[in-house]
């Protein structure tokens, strides 16, 4: 991308997710390619962003008080955070910028920033509520529209983020999720079935069954203690992640096993018999994918594997996830039924067509087409 030279990115977050680490994934392959990387977000989420660009000195990190969406603050938020924005656009001079949109309305404040400049943008929605978070844009004066594209990441996501903007669905392009397909290591893999069942002093015949995420409502989090309660003996629930339910599911009288944040998901994945998503909302999980790359099969509610549209009973098996009760009936239901073996490979050949090096090409192929 010869003609880029600088691209500007304003992250409007106030936590490190899902959207943010994508996000971080796109930004290395643009800075592989010699473009300098403005990466704009609030003082607080600096030290963190530092320690996963380490080694990437094209992605220059900078300060912006105010960036983050408050939703407490709904109409102040994006005053604010445009008067974030506006310096870093008129003293960096990017010729092009990509906004990350973790929620539709969280983007409207960087978004009139960029539309004042007219700098050639690639917004791209990654969470987006069923209504299109409409009400809030209306509110908020309508989606600014910088010059450029406005995209989502998966297709379910796109209709949703056209009617919260009020563009036609055409207009908003899908730039799918993907990520990293490790080659199969069956040495690995056995070594680490071994190792997880001996950190929770378990037998190595034990079942083990992985929940991946923040722990909230959101990711139907609440309803983790009663199913690990409900599960046959030899079978052991364990998740991964923080999140503002973590201390009230640990203060629960529950065999839930609750190992916060690790740094190593994949080797967790490679140990776990079955992954349990029961999300109420989802853009394009990368946990989904992240399994499916690992052969691990996947329980999914309907609203976690939206993304994968009509293929989606083919890939996953799908469980309900209006209460504890029907989805600890459903698990059970699998955990007593044969393995999908079929759906564990249809799903992985799905995470080698949805790959990482896939993603990329197409947002790069997107970034060069704001510059044409």
């Amino acid at each position: 991308m010869t003609a880029l030279r600088c691209l500007l990115v304003p992250l409007p977050s106030t936590e490190i997710g899902g959207t943010e680490i994508q996000t971080l994934v796109v930004l290395r392959a643009v800075a592989a390619l010699g473009v300098r990387v403005a990466l704009a977000a609030e003082p607080a989420l600096l030290p963190a962003l530092a320690l996963r660009l380490v080694g990437m000195p094209l992605i220059q990190l900078h300060p912006a008080s105010g960036l983050g969406w408050r939703p407490a603050a709904f109409h102040r938020s994006p005053e604010a955070q445009q008067q974030a924005v506006a310096p870093l656009i008129a003293a960096l001079r990017p010729e092009a910028a990509m906004l990350p949109l973790p929620w539709p309305s969280a983007g409207i404040g960087p978004a009139r920033a960029l539309a004042a400049a007219a700098l050639p943008s690639l917004s791209i929605g990654h969470l987006v509520p069923p209504d299109g978070d409409a009400a809030a844009i209306h509110a908020l004066g309508g989606w600014p529209a910088p010059p450029g594209v406005v995209a989502a990441v998966s297709p379910p996501a796109a209709l949703l983020l056209a009617t919260g903007f009020g563009l036609p669905p055409q207009a908003v392009a899908v730039l799918p999720n993907g990520v990293h397909v490790p080659a199969e290591d069956p040495a690995a893999r056995a070594a680490a079935r071994l190792a997880k069942r001996a950190l929770l002093g378990l037998p190595a015949q034990a079942r083990l069954l992985l929940f991946v995420g923040n722990i909230s409502q959101r990711k139907g989090a609440e309803m983790l203690p009663a199913l690990a309660r409900a599960l046959p003996p030899g079978t052991t629930l364990v998740a991964l992640g923080a999140g503002p339910l973590r201390q009230a599911l640990a203060a629960e009288a529950s065999p839930l096993r609750l190992q916060g944040e690790v740094t190593d998901v994949g080797a967790w994945m490679l140990a776990a018999d079955a992954l349990v998503l029961p999300s109420r909302l989802e853009g394009a999980p990368l946990v989904l994918l992240e399994a499916a790359a690992r052969r691990l099969p996947i329980l999914a509610s309907p609203e976690a594997a939206a993304s994968l549209g009509a293929a989606a009973p083919g890939l996953v098996t799908l469980v309900r996830n209006e209460n504890a009760a029907v989805l600890t009936q459903d698990v059970l239901q699998y955990l007593v039924g044969v393995m999908a073996q079929n759906m564990t490979e249809h799903a992985w050949a799905h995470a080698q067509a949805q790959s990482q090096e896939h993603m990329l090409g197409r947002y790069l192929a997107r970034l060069r087409q704001l510059l044409a």
